[in-house]
């Protein structure tokens, strides 16, 4: 649905002198600087000669033209220097003893390419005699400008040498130099894009045999070279034999011309080339080489696999498409061969596209947009820009009857598969020589021209892409629409009415064919107090030949919508033919708006651009035509111009400086239709942002308006914010709205920039969106997001008109946006009703009613009453209904709305829907029913309402609405059944139309009644050999026993229960049965009601119905329970069950404590029952403590748990104490060993102690150095991983279908590439061929060898008993590895992480030992163990503070980079992150650690403390302790001394305690 419209025009010209002949213009070279770069909007033409004065003036731009002049020149298009290339050559050939050569036109040589690239220099680098540079252009690089002719000569010029001798007066040509000539002349060259190597084409000398083989057949051997930026020979190849172009100075192309192309990441080139023998005559055919070998990649053939070579391939260079486009060629092809007959008439023409592999793959048409059949049309270049969305098509077409050349240039864009020509360039009086894109704006093109002799010229154009052209009609009748979307193809007009059809691009509804492409569409406005059905022209296309074709939407009935009249074309106006003076020289329009029209005239404005050599040349030009109709004659006039700037009737400001007169946008008011004054008046932007007012007759005044921050090329106006008429029915109260009045501007100017920011005025409404619409009927600017999460916002103007930031947040807080798909862009927001179409990335349309227009749509028809356009909306919608009562219940309830409501709305149903919901208002549905209906409608619906109100409620009462049907039945007769009357059938109908009926049988079974539950299937589909024996039976049997199925068939097992319960009871109580019983219903005891207890785990309920009445039954389900209990490893639960019982239950009490480990209650209970603990039930006991699975501190519990029992009930003192060694108790361990006089087990335990210690410092000395490696891997992957969170959320937002052609990856999955917590690597992804490549083998064959491999059925039993082998899985030792950077991995780390830590449980190990050590006399074990601790805790400390330092360091830096970059920084964050940053290892208690001292005062300080030290371990620590410390006594005072002393006076006081 988007339009490309042209948004600049620069235009410039330089003609020569007499003597000195330029010839064509080859290339123009532009200096990067945004000083000087595509905002220039100038146009000049000079007189140029020679020599030239000294100048200090830098060129921004270079000229290459055909006859081998360099041209500079500074910002104003003045002539700064020339250099002669021919006079380089010359210099060159003097130098090395050639012949002289002679420097007139007609032995000059004709040069075809030019093209810069940045040298590195070294500081005070000098040349020509040494002299340092004057200019240099910053970085340390140097501009060289490479310059080729077809006679062979390669010639350099650095751009800072000429500027150096042109500034000192000197000969120019000294700042070039020839860097060779070859023999035979160079073909075709250029640079690759990266500006690092130089590809040259030229024929091989005249000693090769194989050149000498071809020139019989009248061909050369080409010979492909590649240069590095020292013009050092890389490698070459010979291609095959080609015949040879003639290159004449006239002659743009040739039909044997050769010519490469780059592709855009400079890893390959294509050459085109004219094969002179294949099959037998010559073709043309493209091949791909490597960039570094220059070996051959790929050949041009047919995709239909039959190896042919692509037809009739045109000599023009072909193009390479860039990334997002899959790499493809681009080459011109003709639909027959071109001959002398064929040249006679029309050949059409294509461009083809090879994809890297060389096979061909789709094409794009080519529009003959010539005037007669009798033209000729030649293509001349293609190319695409660097986002790949535009190709440029230039050709000339020449006169069948006068010989006239014209050019022009044809843009295509691609949409859903389909190829669109959006804008024609058209030069009717001059030959393109040249036409390229910007290699920096991708919207920014140049075309050279050759308009007369020795006058060179060239324009520079800017387009913009407009997201859609949508025509809004008020009042329109209804064969009309009143919202058209408009698309230009080339000469077809296309129309789409989107609120009576979404036709899918690219088809359309209607179209208009007309003689010459579309380049601008104006819709007619829609002005205040104006009848459109009198409006006859409601279009105006402008053509890309200047005229003007006037549209009508009442045209013919060939649309394929039949309640949509296609438009018609009225009449084409050609606005030159007048010939005045204001139309003198022709103008180039653009932004064609139409600001005033009646029923016989119509009065619009454009955007033009000044001829050269105008007077205010830095100026654009507001045109103003004026369009009457006379009868069926229909002229054009142009009224009036205007130039932008001066603007000697204003006082200027001192915004408006030097380029405030070029024009960015010229837009209508959007408000024309409430506004008076928007009529006849426009809005127009300037390239700095200022707005200016438009008015009819060459008026220009400033717009209050603005300026805005910055450029906006999408543009929108309100004339008067402060109107009412859209604005009165605003959902905002009225004393907000009336406050600040002095702030609330009359002009408001909203504007998208080029960079994705919405403005209003000065103020940031958004950093990132992608189209806008204003739409005063709903009273929102509405607007589409990028980003992250793009969305649909809204943006009340009320909020703007009377502007406060709190209020505008407020406003954006309130009203809830609406998520949309990445890249969708907004197309149209109904006038008339709360719809938004937006455009899909895929290109498909689609409509949707965000609830930010809904609601306040809603709100507005309810305060309007109109309830039917509401309640349709509202249902429609899932809007709740109660938002009719609670908006306004007053008003509603007591002032007529609810009789409103009622007489509008007749439908019994859509009542209901409203009448049973909660109001919230305080009114239930029958007040609020008995506020509407009188009693005798009441009568007639209030069943109905009260069943929906019953069906309504959530969950849906259903029985209660049965029950109200079986009350609302008439009468009971003896003939007659009343359920089975009309009036309840009617109502069980109605009741099944909101509910299934299986659901209301099974409400009505559940209700015991059977005779409704009849009812309820009498309609149904249930089948009546099911359902009616079985309530047969159920009327049969005992009251209970019949509640009892009932619930089992509904699942109801505790109502079931009961029932059952109730049944055995009352069995219990007869005393004698009742006859024939058994026949009826079985006999029901306890044992059938403990078998349904089981069955459906109802013990709870089981032991209430059983407590009081039946002790023996109580027991038995308790003793079930107990059962259940232990088999679903519940022992704990089970052992309490087992004990409360009465009697308790010894067995089941044992097995429970056994299964839990409770081996205290499993003793009590042997001993409650009289058992013997025996030596093998306690070694089964202890086997079991000691080889449970559990936690540390549970593994440490079950030891001491089993040293007891050996202890108290085996007296086994040495197992016992290898219990307490496993569960690391020293101390217990010790105590126990002089308990019992074993002074051989103390030595055990302080050697398991000294065994432990070792270990635990070897364990701690790898966890620190395993932290180490952890901790540093994770800083990479957790970078990895919140990349991967934000790209998921962050891929690019403006992608669309023409992104790629034949790209693997749909641009429709790109919400699905990336997870932030799939584990997919992050690395490149390669790209798949979707074809076989060159080369490639396929294994599939149908007769192949392989019997497998063969088609099989019942007459070809092949290979049917063979064994298929399978493929071994991979297997080994990184099978399961993660991948790297993947979630996987992450959780891996912090697995890991988390473990190298010590748990509490561990450090209060560690800490144990060690005062076990000390009390042990093994301080060096000790210490050793200690140090080992500290080492791992300030590993840990030091390796998390220095990777969260770098991590904060580089969070800093990507912010800054956004900001300074312009991007929205967005800071993410992995969910772990927090948890990790905290890791620490725990901190030893403060009896082992001290806070002030270090490692050797701490272990004395606890151990002076704690215990009496020999004398001899004092002498021993004594010597190495030298820092003071402080020792806290139970009952000795604060002691601070040093060395000896202290512990001296530990000891004492120790000894004293």
């Amino acid at each position: 649905m988007k339009n490309l419209s042209l948004q600049g025009e620069v235009r410039h010209a330089i003609s020569g002198v007499e003597g000195v002949v330029y010839g064509k213009i080859v290339s123009v070279i532009r200096k990067s600087n945004r000083d000087t770069d595509g905002d220039g909007y100038i146009n000049h033409q000079i007189e140029i000669g020679g020599p030239f004065p000294p100048s200090d003036r830098t060129p921004t731009s270079y000229i290459l033209v055909s006859h081998g002049y360099l041209l500079g020149l500074d910002a104003d298009d003045e002539i700064v220097w020339s250099v002669d290339l021919e006079k380089i050559v010359a210099t060159a050939d003097d130098e090395e003893g050639c012949e002289p050569r002679q420097l007139d036109v007609s032995h000059r040589s004709q040069w075809f390419y030019s093209a810069s690239f940045a040298q590195e220099t070294t500081p005070g680098e000098s040349q020509d005699g040494g002299e340092e540079i004057l200019m240099d252009l910053g970085g340390g690089e140097s501009l060289h400008v490479t310059c080729l002719s077809h006679a062979g000569h390669v010639v350099s010029v650095s751009i800072d040498s000429v500027n150096e001798l042109a500034s000192l007066g000197q000969a120019v040509e000294g700042g070039g130099e020839c860097i060779g000539s070859f023999e035979n002349g160079l073909q075709c060259g250029a640079w690759s894009p990266d500006s690092e190597v130089l590809a040259l084409v030229t024929f091989a000398s005249d000693d090769d045999e194989d050149v000498v083989k071809s020139q019989e057949e009248g061909a050369q051997v080409p010979i492909l070279m590649t240069m590095n930026t020292q013009y050092d020979i890389l490698a070459e190849v010979h291609l095959e034999p080609s015949l040879v172009p003639d290159h004449h100075a006239d002659e743009t192309l040739h039909e044997y011309a050769l010519c490469l192309c780059w592709r855009p990441d400079s890893s390959t080139l294509a050459v085109s080339s004219m094969d002179s023998n294949v099959n037998g005559k010559p073709l043309r055919r493209i091949r791909t080489y490597n960039r570094t070998t220059l070996q051959i990649l790929s050949l041009s053939k047919e995709e239909d696999g039959s190896g042919r070579d692509v037809p009739n391939l045109q000599p023009v260079a072909p193009t390479w498409a860039p990334a997002g486009c899959s790499h493809y060629i681009g080459a011109i092809q003709s639909s027959r061969p071109l001959s002398a007959k064929s040249s006679r008439r029309q050949i059409s023409m294509q461009v083809a596209f090879m994809e890297p592999n060389g096979l061909r793959h789709r094409e794009c048409k080519i529009h003959n947009t010539t005037a007669h059949k009798s033209d000729k049309e030649e293509i001349v270049n293609v190319a695409f820009n660097i986002d790949g969305d535009l190709l440029a098509v230039t050709s000339t077409v020449t006169a069948g009857t006068t010989q006239l050349v014209t050019s022009k240039v044809q843009f295509y864009h691609r949409s859903n598969y389909h190829w669109y020509l959006k804008y024609e360039l058209r030069y009717d009086d001059a030959v393109i020589t040249a036409a390229k894109f910007s290699d920096d704006d991708p919207h920014k093109a140049t075309v050279a021209l050759a308009p007369e002799e020795n006058l060179l010229e060239w324009r520079e154009y800017e387009f913009r892409w407009d997201p859609s052209s949508v025509y809004y009609r008020s009042g329109a009748p209804t064969e009309s629409s009143c919202v058209v979307a408009m698309v230009v193809d080339g000469k077809t007009l296309q129309f789409t009415p989107l609120d009576k059809a979404l036709v899918p691009p690219p088809m359309y509804a209607a179209s208009v064919e007309l003689p010459a492409p579309v380049v601008e569409v104006a819709a007619r406005p829609t002005f205040l107090n104006e009848d459109n059905s009198k409006s006859k022209i409601d279009y105006i296309s402008l053509l890309s030949n200047g005229t003007l074709a006037l549209i009508s939407s009442d045209g013919t009935s060939g649309s394929i919508i039949p309640s949509f009249k296609s438009p018609a074309l009225e009449a084409l106006v050609d606005i030159m033919e007048s010939q005045n003076d204001l139309a003198s020289p022709k103008l180039a329009l653009r932004d064609l708006t139409i600001i005033d029209a009646n029923e016989d005239s119509i009065t619009l404005v454009a955007i033009a651009c000044p001829a050269a050599g105008s007077e205010h040349k830095s100026n654009d030009i507001v045109v103003e035509i004026a369009i009457a109709s006379s009868g069926e004659t229909v002229a054009a006039t142009i009224v009036a111009t205007k130039q932008l700037n001066p603007l000697p009737d204003l006082a200027r400001s001192a915004a408006m400086d030097s380029g405030e007169g070029r024009a960015l946008r010229l837009v209508n008011w959007v408000d024309t239709a409430y506004s008076s004054g928007a009529r006849g008046t426009a809005l127009v932007e300037l390239r700095t942002g200022s707005l200016l007012e438009y008015s009819v007759g060459g008026k220009i005044a400033i717009c209050e308006a603005g300026p805005l921050l910055e450029a906006c090329p999408l543009l929108s106006g309100i004339y008067d914010a402060k109107n009412d008429a859209f604005s009165n029915v605003s959902t905002i109260p009225n004393d907000v709205m009336k406050t600040d009045e002095e702030r609330r501007l009359r002009r408001m100017a909203v504007g998208l920039s080029s960079r994705y920011r919405l403005y209003c005025g000065e103020r940031l409404l958004s950093s990132a969106s992608s189209s806008f619409t204003v739409s005063l009927e709903h009273r929102f600017i509405t607007h589409c997001t990028i980003g992250s999460r793009p969305q649909l916002r809204f943006v009340p103007l009320e909020v703007l008109r009377t502007f406060d930031l709190d209020d505008l947040n407020a406003a954006l807080d309130g009203y809830e946006p609406r998520n949309v798909e990445r890249g969708s862009r907004l197309v149209a927001v109904y006038q008339s009703k709360p719809t938004v179409v937006i455009q899909m990335p895929r290109g498909n349309l689609e409509t949707i009613s965000p609830r930010g227009l809904l609601l306040p749509y809603v709100m507005q028809k309810i305060q309007s009453r109109d309830f039917v356009t509401s309640m349709m909306v509202m249902r429609k919608q899932r809007v709740d209904m109660n938002l009719i009562v609670d908006l306004d219940p007053v008003e509603f309830l007591n002032n007529g709305g609810a009789e409103d409501y009622v007489k509008q709305i007749r439908n019994v149903d859509s009542i209901n829907l409203f009448f049973v919901k909660p109001h919230r208002c305080g009114h239930n549905t029958v007040e609020v029913s008995r506020a509407v209906l009188d009693e005798e409608t009441i009568a007639v619906r209030y069943q109905r309402i009260g069943v929906q109100g019953q069906q309504s409620e959530n969950p849906p009462k259903l029985e209660e609405a049965l029950s109200l049907i079986r009350s609302s039945a008439p009468q009971p007769t003896a003939q007659t059944n009343v359920l089975l009357s009309d009036t309840v059938q009617n109502a069980i109908k109605y009741l099944a139309f909101l509910a299934d009926y299986q659901l209301i049988f099974d409400t009505a079974c559940g209700m015991y009644d059977f005779e409704m539950a009849k009812a309820v299937a009498r309609h149904s589909q249930l089948d009546p050999k099911i359902y009616l024996p079985m309530l047969k039976r159920w009327k049969e049997l005992p009251h209970f026993m019949a509640k009892y199925e009932v619930d089992v068939k509904l699942k109801r097992y505790e109502s079931a229960l009961r029932n059952l319960v109730d049944c055995y009871r009352e069995e219990s109580s007869t005393e004698e049965p009742q006859e024939n019983q058994s026949l009826i219903s079985p006999v029901v005891d306890f044992s059938q009601c403990l078998e349904f207890i089981e069955k459906h785990e109802l013990h709870r309920l089981g032991l209430e119905l059983f407590k009081r009445d039946d002790p023996e039954g109580h027991r038995s389900i308790m003793l079930s329970l107990g059962e259940r209990l232990l088999a679903d490893r519940k022992p704990d639960e089970s052992l309490v069950i087992f004990l409360a019982a009465n009697p308790k239950n010894l067995e089941g009490a044992k097995r429970a404590a056994k299964a839990s480990g409770d081996w205290r209650t499993y003793c009590a209970c042997c001993a409650e029952a009289g058992e013997v603990m025996q030596g093998e039930l306690i070694s089964d006991i202890v086997e079991k403590l000691s080889t449970d699975i559990g936690t540390e501190r549970e593994r440490q519990a079950n030891f001491a748990a089993a040293a007891r029992i050996l202890l108290d009930y085996d007296q086994n003192t040495p197992d016992a104490l290898d219990m307490f060694l496993s569960a690391r108790m020293w101390g217990e361990g010790r105590r126990i060993a002089y308990l019992y006089d074993r002074i051989d087990l103390v030595n055990k335990v302080v050697d398991g102690s000294v065994s432990y210690a070792r270990t635990c410092v070897e364990d701690l000395t790898e966890r620190a150095s395993s932290f180490t490696i952890a901790n540093n891997r994770y800083a990479e992957v957790i970078i990895i991983r919140r990349d991967a969170i934000k790209n998921a959320q962050d891929i690019e937002d403006n992608l669309d279908d023409s992104a790629s052609m034949f790209s693997v990856q749909s641009t429709a999955s790109n919400t699905s590439l990336m997870s932030s917590a799939s584990g997919a690597s992050l690395g490149s992804v390669a790209s798949v061929s979707t074809v076989i490549t060159v080369g490639a083998q396929s294994t599939f064959s149908l007769t192949g060898d392989v019997d497998t491999m063969k088609h099989k059925s019942k007459f070809n039993k092949i290979g049917r008993d063979k064994k298929k082998s399978r493929k071994k899985k991979k297997g080994g030792p990184n099978s399961r590895r993660a991948k790297p950077g993947s979630e996987k991995e992450l959780e891996e780390l912090i697995a890991t992480l988390k473990h190298t830590c010590p748990t509490e449980h561990y450090a209060g190990l560690i800490v144990s030992t060690i005062e076990f050590l000390l009390q042990s006399d093994k301080v060096t074990v000790g210490k050793l163990l200690f140090e080992a601790y500290q080492d791992l805790a300030s590993s840990v400390e030091e390796s998390q503070t220095c990777r969260i330092d770098k991590d904060k360091a580089r969070r800093r830096e990507q912010e800054s980079r956004d900001r300074k970059e312009g991007r929205l920084h967005e800071a993410t964050e992995h969910p772990c992150e927090k948890e990790i940053n905290s890791i620490r290892c725990l901190p030893l208690k403060d009896s082992i650690r001290s806070s002030n001292h270090g490692d050797q005062g701490r272990l004395v300080s606890h151990w002076v403390y704690s215990f009496s030290l020999s004398s001899n371990l004092i002498r021993i620590l004594a010597p190495e302790y030298h820092q003071p410390f402080t020792i806290f006594m139970k009952s000795t005072p604060r002691y601070s001394a040093t060395r000896t002393d202290v512990i001296g006076q530990g000891v004492e006081a120790g000894l004293q305690d």
